[in-house]
């Protein structure tokens, strides 16, 4: 009899204090995608995981490069209630044949697979504080700048908080990009940004906003040592400061919207000398309804610079290489949008080297049923300055290439299509005898397939 009161007394125990918590009933939503990448390409760079396309010294015509490399993005979030939610944004590659049974991101597709593989993208809080209107998102986060990515485009850590004021949209926040302070006080070899931003509806139909970004890097030489920029030639010895501020704007008239933006970047380099730096990016971009499809243009320019030992520097920096322009729609001459693991380019970056670009594309959108479309673009580029250290000897020789793709698109589902697509690159003067032996080196080209699934 004694072990049954007990019994009792001991449930009647939880049960108040099961009522004592509150009840938290989450909505569970789950995202994601599945891409696997087919191709053949001759693109020398095919081998390598990203940077830019590289024929120097190497053979004219590079060994045909055959892989299929497959991508799965799971996102996962947990939302309290329409102000308080968890995201959380996870991704698994590999490449068919390249790993097994081993510890490494990008592999797990030889035979037996078996690898410990998963990246995280994204963790972060996403919440409106009450009684504000401002919504706040605190961890590590996608965040693009309003430049169509020509500075940066990538997960980082930080807090961004935004707000409305009627026609007026608000944002600012705080990014730490590095802290390489092992042995040090935390935050004193770091590299920050401190963003602001604003977009104005004139009307329904005009758009105007602009943007400040402030890039404090407090690395050292060694720390700063990263590919695709000035700051894989110099590095930083001391502070370097990063001033970027600019506008942008968006306007539809009838069936053609144009849109496009400028930014002005300011500061000081501190290596291998102090050096002013004045440098700057602009584009134009427009599409239209034409016929039965939509056509597009671009129009991209970015400042270059001769040489590092000016006192003012012309070349624009963008982040390393956590940026990408894909205005173009280009497959090799810019970064592939549809690119995995495998993603290079004859420019990879905007800041190409510290050559800077200028670059213009056209392109044509077609739906041809509810199931089949195609789409066919064009697009040159050039250096905007060149270095005499790069390219052909000729320092006239500025010219990168011309390339021509085509994709066609086959919905099989509502969620999933296969895309067949290929892609040539007429090589400019640019690249005039750097190939071995002092010739020209193949143009490249790429065909792809492509089957993607989202949900």
């Amino acid at each position: 009899m004694g072990f049954k009161k007990s019994l009792i007394a001991v449930t009647a125990t939880a049960a108040i204090a099961a009522s004592a918590v509150p009840a938290l009933a989450l909505e569970n939503e789950f995202h994601g995608m599945f891409r696997l990448f087919s191709a053949v390409s001759n693109f020398n760079n095919s081998e390598t995981a990203a940077g830019f396309y590289d024929p120097y010294g190497i053979r004219k015509d590079p060994q045909t490069a055959t892989y299929f490399e497959q991508r799965a993005r799971l996102m996962y979030i947990a939302k309290a209630n329409d102000d308080l939610k968890l995201v959380t944004h996870f991704e698994i590659d590999s490449r068919w044949g390249d790993a097994a049974y081993t510890n490494s991101r990008n592999r797990g597709g030889a035979i037996g697979a078996d690898t410990v593989n998963l990246e995280t993208k994204s963790v972060y809080l996403d919440f409106n504080i009450p009684g504000s209107g401002v919504n706040a998102k605190v961890g590590i986060q996608p965040y693009a700048d309003v430049f169509k990515g020509v500075l940066f485009d990538a997960d980082m850590a930080g807090l961004q908080v935004s707000r409305s004021f009627g026609n007026l949209d608000a944002g600012a926040g705080f990014f730490r990009f590095d802290d390489n302070s092992t042995g040090s006080v935390p935050g004193k070899r770091a590299r920050d940004m401190f963003a602001a931003t604003g977009k104005y509806a004139v009307t329904k139909d005009i758009k105007v906003g602009g943007a400040y970004y402030f890039i404090d890097d407090d690395r050292s030489a060694q720390d700063a040592y990263v590919a695709g920029s000035l700051f894989q030639l110099i590095g930083f010895a001391d502070t370097s400061t990063l001033h970027n501020v600019g506008v942008n704007a968006e306007a539809t008239f009838g069936p053609v919207t144009v849109d496009g933006f400028f930014v002005y970047q300011f500061g000081t380099l501190r290596a291998p000398v102090d050096r002013h730096i004045s440098a700057f990016a602009g584009n134009v971009g427009a599409r239209a309804k034409v016929g039965p499809g939509t056509a597009r243009t671009e129009f991209l320019y970015v400042s270059g610079a001769k040489n590092a030992n000016s006192s003012t520097f012309n070349g624009f920096q963008s982040v390393a290489d956590e940026n990408g322009y894909y205005g173009g729609n280009m497959q090799l001459l810019f970064r592939d949008a549809y690119a995995m693991t495998t993603d290079n380019a004859l420019v990879y970056t905007p800041n190409n080297m510290d050559q800077g670009v200028v670059a213009g594309f056209v392109g044509y959108d077609l739906p041809i049923t509810s199931k089949l479309s195609a789409s066919a673009n064009a697009g040159f580029a050039a250096v905007a300055k060149k270095w005499q250290t790069l390219g052909s000897a000729d320092p006239d020789n500025k010219y990168l290439g011309t390339e021509l793709n085509a994709t066609v698109e086959y919905k099989l589902y509502d969620n999933m299509s296969v895309l067949g697509r290929g892609a040539y690159v007429i090589l400019g003067s640019y690249y005039d005898g750097v190939a071995a032996g002092g010739e020209n080196p193949d143009d490249p080209y790429m065909a792809s397939l492509i089957l993607n699934y989202a949900f």
